[in-house]
């Protein structure tokens, strides 16, 4: 590695108060949106306050002053809490209408809550300083990281841009059939709540100085203008998927649904992305193998292929908004192979080594599979691809499929069949039985090998059809990590951290357990641990078998494969602080990476209902990770795994970042050597045949980078790549100041 990329790669800075980037407490885009007209306005800290208040347990939330200025707080001890105040009531609202939520809070100390937002049935965690923020204990391993990231030293401002809904509900929100009794002329809660001391011990809790709601009188000038390369270039790709959000309209009933207009939730969704800046939209159609809202009557006439929906023209409605808004579209299946009546999936025709047909313990995951070897299969899935792509050719631009079997979904087959099968490719023809495989570990190791090959064929197979029969540019992308939070670094349950010392202290006190391990931030990045997780087999346990139902990764196998990629894993820092692990990945088609969010599902023991929720670090660190993505691997595709409805707690950094990932092509670019003497500053070079030399700039340490001198790769006049705008470089010099986790890009021709 080269020096400067391994001083990138490893630094982490002492915690500090960082009030010297402008950027720090305001950031991009600061005065558009302070610059909207406030509606209504909750003094937090003020006991007077006349809005409607509530909390839970009472007396749970106190008011203190905080760098000067009253705040209500909720002091980071004993179980869930929350503080919530109704916003909005009498100020002539109006469903459908975008708004600008705003949480103004101190970021003096390591904080973790989260904030709701039921005006829209949202919400979105804080992370700031040491503090964890995802959940240390919950459902799933999370995957913490504790690092001392600089501290703002002032009072910043959580936003959530959204449409306000018809029919709003109380503070608690349920899984099914939630109460929505409010209209807008009501108002609309806000709360905000973390979950017990031991989740997030290093947090001083939440605090809050002023909530206030903002109108959007000119929406259009919300909407940020993406500079696209020029035509002939292909693009690059950003785009969500959501988790548990359709629930706010699966009610027959309008007067049930959250949204009256059902087609309104995925325009208020394409409106989002138009305001962050994000092109490609992406809407699971299986989920767990089950149809999510697209009519299968053309392909069969009942339910013996795929169960109908109760909602079969929800897909055709959102390709209509989508081409609407000019974006492109790539649907996410979860694949089983098809669930109806009498199809191929609930055959179940994979088998266990030990002989049977469930894989795990997980029971919604072991009700269907699809073997991938198996010709049916293959036709099985085209037939999905035809039903919910082909048939809406030209109607939209498809980018292509993505593809995420869960558990048992896509699993190693070893029924006769394959066995047979197996023996006649791979084997010279000497049959194996299951048995033998147990007892042969080489034999097994070359029999999973052949199966990995068997599943490239599948992919591959699936990219010719969408090449055949739509684009001959669309591609497969492939997320082998079931996992919400993504694959947890092997080992004892551990917190990745800058201050090992601290949490070795921590966890041998009361209310700790699992949890032994603090690995050294620097160890984690420089062992490639991260990578080693997402490539090594889960372990059996007791009967089952995890590394069968869920295969992991084989990048290798589509390194010099065009138009299938297999997903890579990226949440925490460590997981893109090494180039190592982005170049495992990496395809003569690019590199695609995704984003698993923790869901911290039901953290809150039930207090605003049910509960889950993403997590964003504050202001510029909120883009810390995708900023050292494009350091130290160049995606193509960036994908977020949301736990449940998307947005950006700080939108104006991720636009600007957005603006400027989009303004690239996507085509090889090279890391310049000696381009910059900062040395948290990354510089890629991306040469096109005719349109010049593209340049993208990375800040991706954790401090302003000032003044710093970027001698170009190529010659030529300069442009902002984001906004067309010309940049002065003398001498092929640019200067700038970029603050931390900046992207900037340029073009030189």
């Amino acid at each position: 590695m080269h020096r400067r990329a391994a001083r990138l790669a490893f630094w982490i800075p002492v915690l500090a108060l960082c009030p010297s980037s402008p950027a720090a407490a305001g950031g991009p885009d600061e005065a558009l949106f302070e610059g909207l007209p406030v509606i209504d306005e909750v003094r937090c800290g003020d006991p007077a306050d006349a809005h409607p208040f509530a909390e839970e347990p009472r007396g749970a939330s106190r008011v203190e002053t905080i760098l000067g200025i009253p705040c209500r707080t909720l002091p980071n001890a004993g179980g869930p809490k929350y503080f919530a105040y109704r916003i909005g009531a009498g100020k002539g609202l109006k469903a459908g209408a975008p708004y600008v939520l705003s949480v103004r809070f101190p970021e003096d100390q390591p904080r973790g809550f989260f904030i709701l937002n039921r005006g829209c049935e949202a919400g979105r965690g804080v992370q700031c300083g040491a503090a964890l923020g995802d959940t240390l204990y919950g459902f799933t391993h999370n995957n913490n990281e504790s690092l001392q990231v600089p501290l703002a030293g002032t009072f910043v401002t959580w936003r959530m841009v959204f449409w306000l809904h018809d029919h709003l509900p109380g503070i608690k929100v349920l899984r099914d059939k939630t109460p929505r009794p409010h209209r807008p002329e009501d108002g609309f809660w806000v709360v905000v709540t973390q979950s017990k001391e031991q989740d997030d011990p290093l947090s001083k809790g939440a605090a809050a100085s002023v909530i206030r709601l903002h109108a959007v009188p000119d929406p259009s000038k919300l909407e940020l203008r993406i500079n696209f390369p020029p035509d002939g270039l292909p693009r690059r790709h950003l785009f969500w998927r959501e988790e548990m959000s359709d629930e706010v309209v699966q009610s027959p009933r309008a007067d049930e649904r959250g949204v009256a207009g059902e087609s309104d939730w995925y325009e208020y969704k394409a409106r989002l992305m138009k305001v962050l800046g994000m092109n490609t939209f992406s809407k699971d159609l299986l989920e767990f193998g089950h149809n999510q809202g697209w009519d299968t009557a053309p392909f069969c006439p009942n339910d013996d292929w795929v169960n109908r929906s109760a909602h079969p023209r929800r897909w055709e409605d959102i390709l209509r908004i989508a081409a609407r808004h000019g974006l492109d579209v790539l649907p996410y299946y979860e694949y089983a192979g098809s669930i109806g009546q009498k199809s191929l999936g609930i055959q179940k025709r994979c088998v266990r080594l030990a002989g049977d047909s469930n894989y795990t313990n997980i029971s919604w995951c072991e009700k269907a599979n699809a073997d991938v070897t198996d010709p049916e299969t293959l036709e099985d899935a085209k037939k999905v691809l035809d039903a919910t792509i082909t048939r809406f050719k030209g109607q939209v631009p498809f980018a292509g499929a993505w593809f995420r079997p869960r558990p048992s979904a896509m699993p190693v087959s070893f029924s006769d069949r394959c066995l047979g099968l197996f023996a006649k490719e791979a084997n010279g023809g000497a049959a194996v039985t299951r048995p033998s495989l147990k007892d042969d570990r080489a034999l097994l190791q070359k029999y999973t090998a052949w199966w990995y090959g068997k599943r490239r064929e599948f992919l591959t197979a699936l990219r010719d059809h969408l090449r055949a029969k739509v684009d001959p540019r669309a591609v497969i992308l492939f997320t082998a990590d079931p996992s919400e939070p993504g694959r947890p670094l092997i080992g004892p349950k551990s917190v990745v951290t800058d201050d090992p010392e601290t949490w070795k202290k921590i966890f041998p006190l009361p209310g700790h357990h699992k949890w032994s391990a603090a690995p050294l931030y620097d160890a984690v990045v420089k062992e490639d641990r991260h990578l080693k997780a997402l490539l090594t087999p889960p372990e059996p346990w007791d009967r089952w078998e995890p590394q069968h139902a869920s295969p992991v990764p084989d990048p290798a196998n589509y390194a010099k494969t065009e138009g299938v990629l297999m997903t890579y894993t990226f949440n925490r820092a460590y997981t893109v602080s090494s180039p190592s692990g982005f170049d495992a990945f990496r395809t003569a088609g690019g590199l695609a990476i995704a984003r698993h969010y923790a869901l911290n599902e039901e953290v809150l023991d039930g207090i605003t209902g049910y509960f889950c929720c993403d997590v964003d670090r504050t202001g510029p660190y909120s883009m810390l990770p995708e900023a050292r993505a494009v350091a130290n691997g160049d995606p193509r595709y960036v994908a977020y795994l949301s736990s449940t409805s998307f947005n950006r707690a700080f939108p104006g950094y991720a636009r600007a970042f957005n603006a400027a990932f989009l303004a690239l092509p996507a085509l090889p670019g090279e890391r310049v050597p000696n381009a910059c003497d900062h040395p948290d500053v990354v510089v890629r070079a991306i040469r096109t045949p005719a349109q010049g030399t593209y340049v993208a700039v990375v800040n991706a340490g954790l401090r302003e980078a000032k003044d710093v001198s970027i001698r170009l790769p190529a010659a030529g006049a300069v442009t902002d790549a984001a906004n067309g705008g010309s940049l002065a470089a003398p001498g092929g010099v640019w200067k700038a100041s970029l603050y931390p986790c900046e992207l900037r890009a340029l073009c030189v021709r």
